[in-house]
């Protein structure tokens, strides 16, 4: 659940980045492009990237065998 959590803010954290660095980059170095293409472009790779890690982590955690699991539940109970 925190890996969850922390890709969401993460996600929040890459979009304003990329808005402020667009913003930032228009103003000082003016182009016949909008920079917020390029840093938009930039930040997706990042979001997608992050997802990619979440996504595998919960993969690694479904593939553990149980016994780990039940082992702590048995814990629990006693």
């Amino acid at each position: 659940m925190g890996h969850l959590l922390a890709a969401n803010f993460e996600t929040l954290l890459y979009i304003g980045a990329a808005w402020w660095a667009a913003r930032y980059l228009n103003e000082n170095y003016p182009r016949d492009f909008d920079w917020s293409v390029v840093t938009y472009v930039f930040g997706l790779i990042l979001i997608l990237r992050s997802w990619y890690l979440v996504f595998r982590s919960l993969m690694k955690a479904q593939k553990k065998p149980d016994g780990d699991n039940k082992e702590a539940s048995h814990e629990e109970h006693s």
